[in-house]
């Protein structure tokens, strides 16, 4: 698991796409021409050239995006030709440069509203990257995970399912029987993880405090490209946390977004605390033996009117409300969607915990639009004031905050936003991927979720979100649904708990354009 920077994130994809044997299938609401996209291009080139050294068969890669063509009124799948794909906006290689890869990229898009939110890589039918992260750059921190197992034919269906036309050429592995995996590797004995070098590895990351800015683990010049091959193993992940051992480090690297240079004047106001959870955006899971996972998906609807819920990511989240016995935990950017809220206040009421972790600020020009919902402060406010005294106490809902701050930051200002999206039930049942707890995401995108029974897996998840953010230490919103400083002082910037009016709709038409550019809260 990954909780970090979008470059970071990428990173690791691109680790895996140069390793890949096949094929690849990549999946992202928004591509965009960036620092992250130009990782995952290299990646390309960088595995054309390998495939060309060992003779091998050409790579079968598929690409989906979301990128609002006028064409889909009529057809919502468009295969964009190479003239378009390598323009100024996208940028991906012409066929030429990667002479050992067949590359097809669909466009896909469910007009008016049935966004194609969906995130995430199948390589070779055997790994699965599921993310909250578009493949473009952005101040937010996002969260990643990699799965194997039987889990990844089910991801692998739903790249079929979602491509929808002919594929030209086909899959390779689409003919052959399904993989079937009887051992499972963990640490630095896994191949897409292991360290080449321990010993180089560890001079490379004691650089970092010298040099103040993230090390660079190899690239394209020599055969590796980004970090994840040579440092995910726990010895390690271990020299990385040392290495964070000040806040102004962390600073540098979270302004930076990893050489992205997006806000490199943000400042950090928070103390190091040595005997705190180490800042760990690599989180290397322990061993253990499979476990139950399930995706929870659903699929685009384009009427802008709230629809139907009964679909597997309605009926998990809405289960996970019902069903739980003592706690739930959401982490999401927004939280709006009309079925949520109920869910949350009868949870409440029968004495479930019930923990929200969101954004102060986010997309709030989008949520103002008439039937989305409204912002995550009007939705908090109005949630505290339909609780009774004695059940305010179980709803704990606190502002994202950055591990280097120790107030939220408006979300507007771009400097420290979230955009991770995970809920856990009772620290036992994850469901973790694209889905926001929003409008949108509920009766509009297509989402892809993985659901994960394990309460071992569940503490590592939580564990790891907390240690790269100040949100529980610092965030707690106050009963009336305001935060406030230690000196009674709300935020400067805080949008209000009140409806925004004919402003606010404009302001919402204004999101929603923006959205469509791929700037906003998607």
């Amino acid at each position: 698991m990954y909780i970090f920077s979008i470059p970071d994130i990428i990173r690791h994809m691109a680790d895996v796409i140069v390793q890949a044997e096949t094929e690849v299938f990549l999946a992202t609401n928004y591509w965009e021409a960036s620092s992250g996209a130009a990782m995952i291009t290299d990646a390309m080139r960088l595995l054309s050239k390998r495939v060309g050294e060992r003779n091998g068969k050409k790579i079968v890669f598929k690409l989906m995006y979301d990128r609002g063509n006028p064409k889909q009124v009529v057809d919502n799948h468009q295969v964009v030709p190479p003239d378009v794909y390598t323009g100024d906006a996208v940028k991906l290689p012409h066929p030429k440069d990667i002479p050992n890869i067949d590359l097809e990229v669909v466009n896909y898009h469910r007009p008016l509203v049935g966004t194609f939110h969906a995130k995430y890589m199948v390589v070779d039918r055997k790994i699965g990257i599921i993310q909250s992260n578009n493949i473009q750059d952005r101040v937010n921190v996002e969260l990643m995970t990699h799965v194997e197992g039987p889990i990844v034919q089910s991801l692998y269906d739903v790249a079929l399912i979602s491509w929808g036309l002919a594929m030209n050429p086909p899959l390779p592995l689409l003919s052959e029987p399904m993989p079937v995996q009887k051992e499972f590797k963990f640490g630095k004995e896994h191949p897409a993880i292991s360290s080449k070098d321990l010993e180089k590895a560890r001079v490379q990351a004691g650089a970092f405090i010298k040099e103040s800015h993230l090390p660079d683990f190899g690239g394209e010049q020599d055969g590796n490209t980004g970090s994840t091959v040579i440092n995910e193993d726990k010895d390690v992940q271990k020299a990385l946390e040392e290495n964070f051992n000040t806040m102004a480090l962390i600073t540098k690297h979270l302004s930076e977004c990893a050489h992205t240079n997006l806000q490199p004047n943000t400042t950090g106001d928070a103390t190091y605390d040595p005997n705190a959870p180490p800042f760990r955006p690599h989180i290397i899971h322990s061993a253990h033996e499979p476990v139950p996972m399930v995706l929870v998906n659903r699929k685009p609807r384009g009427t802008p009117t709230p629809g139907p819920v009964d679909n597997p990511q309605g009926a998990a989240f809405l289960a996970g409300f019902k069903y739980a016995q003592k706690s739930v935990f959401i982490q999401s950017p927004t939280l709006n969607a009309a079925p949520v809220i109920p869910a949350i206040l009868a949870a409440c009421k029968r004495g479930i915990e019930v923990t929200l972790y969101l954004d102060i600020g986010f997309n709030d020009a989008g949520e103002m639009l008439p039937m989305q919902g409204g912002t995550n402060e009007q939705v908090v406010a109005k949630m505290y004031s339909e609780l009774e005294d004695g059940h305010k106490k179980n709803l704990k809902v606190y502002w994202y905050t950055g591990k280097d701050q120790t107030r939220p930051m408006n979300a507007s200002q771009k400097k420290r936003n979230c955009h991770v999206k995970i809920m856990i039930v009772d620290e036992r049942v994850g469901i973790q991927g694209n889905g926001n707890q929003d409008t949108q995401s509920w009766f509009h995108s297509q989402e892809v979720n993985v659901m994960v029974d394990s309460p071992t897996i569940m503490k590592e998840w939580r564990d790891g979100l907390d240690a790269n953010q100040n949100t529980l230490k610092y965030g707690r919103v106050q009963l009336d649904g305001i935060w406030r400083d230690a000196d009674g002082n709300p935020l400067k910037d805080a949008g209000g708990t009140n409806k925004g009016g004919i402003l606010g709709t404009l302001k919402g038409f204004k999101g929603a354009i923006d959205r469509v550019r791929g700037e906003g809260g998607f």
